[in-house]
This record gives C-alpha cells, structure tokens and sequence, in this order.
C-alpha cells in the first residue's frame, strides 16, 4: 500500500480527516460545553442579582420604616428631657442658697409628672441612680448595663462624659428576654451636676421588623419555587446561626447544614460561607450522601451583610454538561459521515489521478537511458497525455515533455560552453605563466651584490592579475626598481601591467630620473586609454655602492622603512595616480640607507587583506609584523608576512592581487 503514490494519498488523507475529526470533536465538546456553562453561569448569576435586587429593595423599606419609628421616639424622648430639664431649672432658680431642698422638691415632682411609656432616671456625677422609674433598673444592675455598641452605659452616661447635646443609647434590659430592647436619650443638668436620662420600649419595633423579615422571606420562598434552573437547581439561602430560611425543597435540604463537602472535606456551610462575600462567586461541591446519590453541584453565592444572609444558586454539574455531550454526539455522527463520504470520494479521485502518474513513472525510468548527445526523436509515450487530461496531470506531462526537449538542447549547449570554457582556462593558465615569467625570479644577494639583498613576490588573486614588480641594473653602481598596482583585475589589467613595465624598462634608457621616467610614461599611458584605465607606481633607483636612493611615488601606498630600532612608513611626497591624465610633473624624494635598514614595497592587496568576518590586516599590523622581522634576510622577512596574511585570511577568498618588494642595504 504504501508503494504506490495512490496508497500514500490515500492513508495520508485518511490520517488528516480522522486527526479533523477527533480535534473538531475535542473542541466541540471543549467550547461548548464552556460555552453553556458560561451561559448557566449568567444565569445563576442573574438570579443572584434579581435576588440581591429584591431583598436589597426589601431591606430599604424595612429599614425606612424602622427609621421612621426610631427618629419619633427619638424626638419624644428630648422633648420630655426638655420639660423634665426646664421644670429642675425652675427648681434650682427658686431655692439658689439650699440646693438640696430644691432636688428633693424636682424628684418629688417626678414621682407625680405624666410620662406615658417613657422612665426617666436621675444620675449623680458618680453614676448611681438616684431616682428612677424604671423597677427593672436598679443600682446595681445599672452598673453593668451595656448598649448595642458594647459600651458601658454607667460611664457613658456619667456627668463629665456628657456633652450639652446629650447622648443616645439602645440596650437590653433583660438579656434573657429578646424583646426588652429601650432606646434611652441622656443629657447633663449643670446646675446640680446631674445626668437626665429618660427611656421608651423599642421592642415594638423590633417586633415589627422581625415580621417583615418574616414576610421578605416568605415572598423569597414564593420567589424561588416559581425559577426553573436547569432540571433541579434551586436557590438555598441560611443565616448566620446556620438556620435555612428559603430552601427549594423543605424535606430535601432539611438537613442541608449537616451536608459535607467530599471535595474539602467541610460542611457545605462553611465552604458558601468561604467563599461568599460582597461580590458573587462560586465553588464546587460533593455532598456526602448514604445511598450514593451525590451529584458534584456547582454553587453560585454572595453574602447579603445587613441581614447577615448567605444567598446561594446551586445546580448540578451533569445537567449544564448534558446539552454538551448531545450536541457532540450529534456533531460527531454528521462528521463521521461527511468522513465515509469524502473517504470514497478520494479513492475516486486518487485512481483518476494515479492510472497516468504510473505512465509517467515508466516514462521518466526510461530518460537517464537516452542518449542526449544525440538529436531527440520528436515523438515520446506520453504525447496524449496533455490532450487526454486537462489538469495538472496533463500540464504534468506536458512538463515532461518539454523537460526532455529542453534536457537534450542544454546538454548540447553545456557541451559546447565546456569545450569553449575548457579552451579559456587553458589559455588563462598560459597567460598567468607568461605573466608570472615576465617578473624577474632570480633575486641579486649579498654574494652577487656586496652591499644588496633584494627580493619580490606577486600572487594574482586570479588567474592573471595587475599588481607588478620589476629591478635591474641600470650601470655596475645602480640598480632600477618598481613596483606597481593596476585598477581592475583579470587580463585587462595584466595587459596594462605589461605595457607599464615594457615603458619603464623604455624610459630607464633614455633619463635617470625616476620623476621623469614616470612623467613620460603617464603621458604614453593616458593618451590613448579608452577604458581610463590607471596604476599606482613606485620607480627607484639605489645606489648600490652607497645606499642612496631616488624614488618617486605615483599615487602609491608610502613606503616602509627598517631600522635596527623597528619598522615605519616613510612620510614622501604622494602624487597623482599614473595613467589617468596626460601633463603630470612627478618629483623625486631621497633618502639614504645605512648598514642594515630596509626599504619595503607593498600593493594594497597585503593591509587590506581581509578574513571571512570582513576584518582588515590592516597597516599597523603590517608594520608590527614587519619590526618583528627586521634583522632577517629579505626573502625570510616577504615570506614570513605572506604567511601571516594567509593565516589571518584563513578560508576567505583572496580579495585582492599582492605583490611585495623588500631591498635590504649592507655595508
């Protein structure tokens, strides 16, 4: 099966469309089932906010009404303070000089004052109750009263804690009784430095709010029967104390307080009360059932602070998944059809497509056998394709086809630009050796010349290049050389090389001057010079016998200097390139050489040398190689910095031609 194009198609298309299936399965089951637990969850928290919004509008009306009470009796209890305060004054004004007569006269007077549902209570400045109408506040229960804020009412209440706007205090009379519960008003009485209290049972009102508590629950539990949350959701609400006050089902959560959570291993309770807080969330659970039954639940909850409620949705997990999993089943059996239909669709195709391939396979086996060399016969076996099929397949064809026309035409072609390239090679090779046998190879040394040790090198960075050198002697005292770098490479550059030195060996004839000479030949060079071709040039002469030399310098790199002490350039004259326009006047520049000093010639090809990373060899690291050879002979001194540029071009391409001269003086 897997031989053949068609069984690979075939198994490669079925391993795509069953990998779609599975992934587009996965997802489906993966993103819906998110999606519709996203939706379920809106909608618990919907029912959460309706909630929220219903017992929040619920709680406001109970407490405006509350409030509403609480501030009337607020204001009947300053208004009898204000009679209760004015009728002590009255008192205290008429008896100034026997204060203790006028008291007893005030508390006389309270015993017989109407006060409907309000006890009054006298306070001395050291908190005992001297009169009270109150039999359930006696002076000693008084001194560990406490009001709903926790704070003492004895030392509130005292004389020197008292400002002129009095106090309010709500406490319990009797803490064994819920609805003993007074609102109690105080207020300083400065002249006999007293403390008026008065008090009225609120327990009325709190009567009344625990029945409207009971009437919001109520309407709670009316509320939540009447909502459909997926199949048996429901909404669960308890109280601080743990209490349920809106169960769904009274015989089923009944005991929904002792339910754990398998999952924590907390009650149910604790883990709403967890994760409850101002703003709505949700958790997860197993309640720990006995017959097995439990379902994971999912609950959505908040807490409602001023009644201190726990409001909760819970739903089962399954239920928000099973729309999912119907979706996925229904999803899956169309795939898996559209799969048993594309799959025979395919097998249809892949014959159509395999029954000319397997032509064309026999076809291509045959073309290495064909003899190219040869004109190709115009007919080939697959010439109906392309008529036959109006496809790729036939365009495929077509392609053979022509790929064996234009095969046979390009190996003619190739045959013929080998035999022609072969014939330029071998011509180059001729030429490099006409050019590298033109330069002088024998070298004069201190056996030949008793006071010079010259010697050159040229490496063409192609077959043929433009860098040259060149020495002779000129008389028995003097010897001419040169050194020079065309513009450009290749043959035209070694053909403008020759020419130059044809000219200086012409001109060292007929002047001495190498000013001159090199005056002379740039007029030769420039006045027929079509492709404005130039060379940078360097003519010498030395005088063998005493070291002095002339040399002029066209346009050239300058010139190094030895010395027992190291190597530097020579600061001379550097004039115009040599070649480039006619009516130059060069101008020489001379120096002397003493026993052991050098005089180097360099092409630019040896400190512009570069590596792979682009890095130059660069001048100063030429002038430091060449101090490090000073004393040697200059044949030891050219090789040894060719070699070091050869090391720090390492696998890079030479750049550029280099040639080097190195004369040496001795005396």
């Amino acid at each position: 099966m897997f031989r053949t194009i068609k069984g690979k198609i075939l198994f490669a298309v079925i391993v795509v469309m069953v990998i779609s299936t599975l992934v587009i399965i996965f997802f489906t089951h993966r993103d819906v089932g998110n999606a519709i637990l996203t939706a379920q969850q809106d909608s618990a928290l919907n029912i959460l906010r309706s909630l929220d919004l219903i017992i929040e509008g619920d709680y406001h009306s109970l407490l405006k009404e509350k409030r509403s009470l609480t501030l009337l009796k607020r204001s009947q209890l300053k208004d009898t303070t204000r009679v209760i305060a004015s009728v002590f004054e009255g008192f205290a004004a008429r008896d100034k000089s026997q204060a203790t007569s006028g008291l007893e006269h005030a508390l006389s007077w309270l015993e017989t004052a109407p006060f409907d549902n309000v006890n009054y209570y006298i306070i001395d400045a050291q908190s005992n109750i001297i009169a009270s109408s109150n039999a359930q506040v006696t002076p000693l229960s008084f001194k560990s009263l406490k009001d709903v804020k926790h704070r003492s009412i004895a030392k509130a209440v005292q004389f020197d804690n008292l400002t002129q706007r009095g106090d309010f205090a709500a406490f319990n009379l009797d803490q064994n009784q819920e609805n003993a519960s007074v609102l109690a008003y105080f207020r300083p009485f400065t002249p006999w430095s007293l403390t008026i209290g008065v008090s009225v049972d609120i327990s009325r009102i709190q009567a009344l709010a625990e029945k409207q508590k009971a009437q919001i629950i109520s309407s709670l539990t009316d509320y939540a029967q009447g909502l459909k949350i997926a199949d048996s959701g429901f909404v669960y609400i308890f109280d601080e104390s743990g209490s349920s006050l809106v169960p769904y089902l009274a015989s089923a959560l009944q005991d929904m307080s002792t339910l754990v959570n398998q999952l924590t291993g907390n009650l149910i309770n604790d883990d709403i009360r967890q994760n409850a807080s101002t703003e709505f969330s949700h958790f997860r659970y197993l309640p720990e059932k006995p017959d097995k039954s439990a379902r994971k639940m999912i609950a959505y909850c908040y807490y409602f602070k001023p009644f201190k409620w726990y409001i909760s949705v819970i739903i089962p997990l399954q239920e928000i998944k099973l729309p999912a999993q119907r979706l996925v089943i229904r999803q899956s059996m169309i795939i898996v059809m559209m799969f048993m239909a594309g799959l025979v669709a395919i097998i249809l195709v892949i014959s159509r497509i395999a029954t000319p391939l397997q032509r064309l396979s026999s076809y291509a086996k045959k073309i290495p056998k064909l003899d190219f060399t040869k004109p190709m016969e115009k007919s080939t076996p697959v010439d109906d394709l392309p008529e036959k099929y109006k496809d790729e397949v036939g365009d495929l064809a077509a392609s053979f086809i022509l790929m064996r026309h234009e095969l046979s035409r390009n190996i003619q072609d190739l045959i013929n630009f080998t035999a022609a390239r072969q014939r330029i090679e071998s011509e180059l090779g001729i030429a490099r050796e006409i050019q590298l046998g033109m330069v002088p190879k024998t070298f004069p040394g201190l056996l030949e010349f008793d006071h010079l040790d010259l010697y050159a090198t040229l490496q063409p960075a192609k077959e043929v290049g433009g860098d040259l050198y060149d020495f002779f002697q000129l008389d028995d005292d003097h010897v001419v050389f040169t050194l020079g770098d065309v513009s450009d490479k290749g043959v035209p550059a070694a053909l403008f090389m020759v020419v130059t030195r044809t000219l200086i060996r012409v001109f060292s004839g007929k002047d001495v001057s190498p000013s001159r000479m090199m005056t002379s030949i740039n007029n030769v060079l420039s006045s027929d010079n079509p492709r404005a071709m130039f060379v940078t040039l360097v003519i010498g002469i030395l005088n063998i016998r005493t070291g002095r030399m002339i040399y002029a310098n066209g346009g050239h790199n300058p010139p190094i200097m030895t010395t027992h002490d190291g190597a530097r350039f020579i600061k001379s004259k550097k004039e115009p390139i040599v070649g480039a326009m006619p009516g130059i006047i060069y101008s020489d520049s001379t120096l002397t050489l003493s026993n052991g000093q050098g005089f180097m010639l360099y092409t630019d090809g040896v400190n512009e040398a570069m590596n792979k990373e682009g890095e130059q060899f660069s001048n100063q690291r030429m002038i430091d190689e060449v101090s490090k050879d000073r004393d040697l002979p200059s044949e030891t001194i050219v090789h040894n910095l060719l070699d070091r540029i050869r090391k720090h071009a390492g696998t890079a391409p030479q750049s550029d031609d280099i040639a080097m001269l190195m004369i040496k003086f001795q005396t």
